[in-house]
């Protein structure tokens, strides 16, 4: 350091006897330049001086060190916050300074709206998130809705066409698949269970089943595989079950078959009778009857027939 201070000592002498017929002002922005010690002072006095002598005695030797300097101290420190605003606290309207201010602009916007749209972002997420569950239980119920809309039992399927149940069946993804005895779909669920501490998915399905006799329509069966009525419960309460734990299974049963009811009496009205066993209950609105039960192999149904 002493060494250098001497160099710039030495220079300074060298300067002040070229600048004997130099301005005054000239020679003191110079004589400030040589004698600063840090880089950053050195910066602010060298593009004070070339902004204030465009034609001064010591002009040359100034730039001559004062733009690769600046163009290094930039190119090092201009790419984070604290680096450019440095920049423009030296030089407000340095060589740089327009790129230097679009950095700080730039972060300002982020700083304020990044929060913003992060907050935006985890909404859209809950959403969507929230929607994925309750995805099941909603086509349960849109199909359920449909199926007892139904006048065709006992006839061929093919009086189903032109029906919203009909044209819902067979012009959507996924396409039915068909045998001798009927015809499905198959609609996959997934969807992230909620509030658990490992991020997770689960999968469920749910098979809309047309049942045929001699190719006339005899039932609609929705099928839950292996337990669904637990998601559903799952996706309506928005909160994670344990699939295994009998109570939560008595929960999910009851809550679908009053679901369901609900959903029979309003389309059929109130001339609904019901009785129930321990696996089935059985909904019968005159001759249409909708049973809720279980499987013996525990996939959960829901079953919309004629007793014509």
């Amino acid at each position: 350091m002493r060494r250098t201070l001497a160099i710039a000592v030495l220079a300074l002498g060298c300067a002040a006897s070229r600048g004997t017929f130099a301005p005054p002002h000239d020679y003191a922005d110079y004589r400030e330049f040589a004698l600063s010690r840090e880089l950053g002072d050195r910066l602010a006095t060298g593009w004070r001086y070339l902004r204030r002598h465009p034609h001064g005695e010591y002009h040359d030797d100034v730039a001559k060190w004062f733009f690769p300097a600046e163009e290094k101290f930039f190119n090092s420190a201009a790419h984070t916050i604290g680096g450019a605003m440095a920049y423009l606290e030296l030089m407000p309207d340095g060589p740089h300074a327009i790129e230097a201010k679009r950095f700080v602009d730039a972060y300002e916007k982020e700083r304020i709206e990044g929060p913003i749209r992060e907050k935006r972002a985890l909404e859209e997420a809950r959403k969507k998130a929230e929607s994925a569950r309750k995805a099941l239980g909603d086509a349960v119920e849109a199909w359920t809705r449909r199926a007892l809309a139904v006048e065709s039992w006992r006839e061929p399927v093919t009086a189903l066409a032109n029906t919203k149940f009909g044209d819902e069946y067979n012009t959507t993804k996924p396409a039915p698949i068909c045998d001798d005895d009927g015809c499905s779909k198959y609609y996959t669920f997934v969807y992230p269970v909620p509030d658990v501490s490992t991020a997770m998915d689960r999968t469920a399905i749910l098979e809309v089943r047309l049942e045929t006799a001699a190719k006339l329509l005899t039932a609609v069966t929705l099928v839950l595989p292996k337990r669904g009525f637990v998601l559903w419960l799952e996706g309506s309460e928005g909160k994670s079950v344990n699939t295994t734990d009998p109570n939560t299974r008595t929960e999910s049963v009851v809550r679908a078959r009053n679901r369901i009811e609900s959903i029979v009496r309003e389309v059929r009205g109130g001339g609904c009778t019901t009785d129930e066993e321990d696996l089935l209950r059985r909904i019968t609105c005159g001759d249409l009857r909708v049973a809720i039960g279980t499987t013996p192999a525990g996939d959960d149904v829901v079953r919309i027939f004629s007793l014509k």
